[in-house]
């Protein structure tokens, strides 16, 4: 029986055991090479908040990038090869 009680906006509350998956996976992406169109050499330095990290890229600047998971996209232990785009203020 599923105990998560749904808020108001109609999303499932997450359980402990989520917030800690989720929380390791944002951690695995530190220290990981960008290899997506257009970062090739990119380097995932510290995760903000949230799907926002500060990444160094093949030039040297770092700049705040955002990371939207890829359900079908397989673990890799060097690299991360999509998702990833500027962040924007909004």
């Amino acid at each position: 029986m599923d105990r998560r009680k749904r808020r108001k906006s109609g999303r499932k509350r997450l359980t402990a055991e989520d917030r800690a998956k989720y929380a390791r996976e944002r951690r695995e992406l530190i220290g990981k090479l960008i290899i997506q169109d257009g970062w090739e050499g990119a380097i995932v330095l510290e995760h903000v908040r949230g799907s926002q990290y500060i990444v160094r890229l093949a030039d040297g600047r770092e700049v705040y990038a955002s990371h939207k998971k890829q359900k079908d996209q397989q673990k890799q232990t060097v690299a991360t090869q999509a998702g990833w785009r500027l962040w924007e203020e909004k």
